[in-house]
């Protein structure tokens, strides 16, 4: 398990399920600046999301490829 403590990113929107939240952000991975993809796992956590307000999040990094953004999912964010 990963957990970063993120202070810049941009809230997203699916239309699946009703509509899901997802984060879009930057970090440093093994030496490269890379995009990361934050999927949760519980739905009920994503209203709380305010791009102004850094947020602890916690879940398993995927990384698919230097060609490919990371991913973490069922992330759980710390209160």
């Amino acid at each position: 398990m990963t957990e970063l403590f993120v202070k810049k990113y941009k809230v997203q929107t699916t239309g699946a399920d009703g509509g899901h939240n997802y984060i879009l952000t930057e970090i440093d991975f093994k030496g490269n600046r890379r995009k990361l993809v934050i999927l949760f796992s519980d739905k009920s956590q994503e209203p709380d999301l305010n791009e102004n307000e850094p947020i602890k999040v916690k879940g398993e990094i995927k990384d698919d490829g230097i060609e490919y953004d990371l991913m973490m999912r069922n992330a759980q964010m710390e209160k």
